[in-house]
């Protein structure tokens, strides 16, 4: 709401009621409560009582309401994220996250969006375990990257003809947004897959480690989002090619492997290109 195009008495009230609203609860009980001694002091005595609460006690009301509101939708947005870290401190940094960039979105469901970067950042600025940190951060980044999966709006899947050949390989391929390539060093997959249905709030330990980093990509099917294992160097190269023209990629690729390797990667560049087309990897070429 702007001044000016308001009556001046309801931009004012409007501008306290919204820093009511977005007043942090406090936590250092152990549990999320209201402050209403935080309020305006202004609102706090306008606020008038109902037949059991004071004014301040239905401000708190709507203060409380506000958080759990957010809460909610953020922790369905990581729903292996809040497992892994636990409910109660998954919702403090939620509420610092909310604190340093507020909603400004008429669409609630763009409330969790950035918030793999700051949970990311702030991980970082704790004294943690190196192990514990960087599961945290993969778990958030696998769980960002299904959401914009699953949210990407409809595009139609580019399909090169024969006569796109030439072109293609000083051009540059457009991933589409419905695909999303990853690695893991943990099985966060599996647990996420158990965890994403389940009612149960008990924080869960990290999942087994695997022997050797598994790569990965979700592509949004009509039924959902699905998951496909990738081979390493399938997976360095859809991040090539991503970042170079066709033909840089290939020959990047190609640098990086042994000899040995050298003489099958033509045929299996072809069969990951030929598969990453079919199921849709690309929205075009530039």
């Amino acid at each position: 709401m702007t001044a000016g195009v308001v009556p001046p008495w309801l931009y004012v009230f409007q501008s306290r009621f919204t820093a009511m609203l977005r007043t942090p609860l406090d936590s250092s009980s152990g549990t999320f409560r209201p402050s209403p001694r935080r309020y305006d002091a202004e609102l706090r005595r306008g606020a008038l009582p109902s037949r059991t609460l004071s004014g301040e006690e239905r401000l708190a009301s709507y203060n409380t309401q506000y958080w759990l509101r957010l809460f909610g939708i953020v922790q369905s947005a990581f729903p292996l994220t809040v497992r892994l870290v636990g409910y109660f401190q998954f919702n403090r940094y939620v509420s610092r996250f909310l604190t340093e960039t507020p909603p400004r979105s008429w669409n609630i469901d763009r409330v969790p969006n950035g918030f793999e970067s700051f949970f990311a950042r702030v991980l970082t600025e704790e004294r943690r375990r190196p192990e514990e940190r960087a599961a945290f951060i993969e778990a958030a980044e696998i769980d960002a990257a299904w959401r914009r999966v699953f949210l990407a709006p409809e595009s139609t899947p580019f399909r090169p003809t024969p006569a796109d050949a030439q072109r293609l390989l000083s051009g540059r391929l457009r991933p589409s947004m419905t695909v999303a390539v990853l690695s893991e060093h943990w099985r966060m997959l599996e647990l996420r897959a158990r965890v994403i249905d389940e009612s149960d709030e008990a924080t869960l330990p990290l999942p087994e480690r695997h022997a050797k980093r598994h790569h990965f990509a979700l592509v949004r099917r009509p039924a959902g989002v699905g998951e496909l294992s990738l081979g390493a160097r399938e997976a360095r190269l859809f991040a090539l090619l991503g970042a170079h023209p066709v033909a840089e990629a290939l020959a990047r690729l190609e640098a990086e492997c042994k000899e040995g390797e050298r003489a099958e990667l033509p045929a299996m560049t072809q069969r990951w290109l030929a598969r990453s087309v079919e199921l849709g990897f690309w929205s075009g070429a530039d």
